[in-house]
């Protein structure tokens, strides 16, 4: 068990030491689905676990709803930490021909989209613009590329 957990007193069931023992096993394999880092993984549980019981105010629901809100409260830091451990660049096996069309921001968003299959939700939080714009880059850069070609 994690240091963070262990210097917690169990007081009452909405603490730390409960919800590690209640959600780290099913948290720690989301998280490592997504990671794929084991440490990396332990790491981010910890953290996540942490702010969520001091960000997140509960009311009395059912586990279920409890680890649903845990999950969708996961999955938006991981976002933010997987942002900056995988910056989007494009891939090098890609042929580069069209690719040399697009400036920096739409060769990042295409290769994002196309070859990573990022979503746009994903690649406003990471990049820090807004949903539209991203589109707006996307659609561009797919018509410099169509013109090139000739279609």
């Amino acid at each position: 068990m994690f240091k963070a957990v262990l210097n917690n007193p169990s007081a009452e069931p909405k603490d730390i030491r409960w919800f590690y023992d209640q959600y780290a096993p099913m948290l720690l394999g989301y998280i490592n689905g997504i990671v794929q880092d084991h440490q990396q993984s332990e790491d981010h549980l910890v953290a996540i676990l942490t702010s969520f019981v001091k960000d997140v105010v509960l009311q009395e629901k059912s586990k279920l709803n409890i680890w649903l809100e845990l999950r969708q409260y996961a999955q938006s830091k991981l976002t933010l930490f997987t942002a900056k451990d995988h910056q989007l660049k494009p891939n090098p096996s890609v042929n580069k021909g069209k690719l040399d069309l697009l400036d920096d921001s739409q060769k990042r968003i295409f290769c994002a989209v196309y070859y990573h299959g990022k979503s746009i939700p994903y690649l406003a939080a990471t990049m820090g613009c807004d949903e539209s714009e991203i589109r707006n880059q996307l659609k561009l850069s797919i018509d410099k590329m169509r013109r090139a070609s000739g279609n």
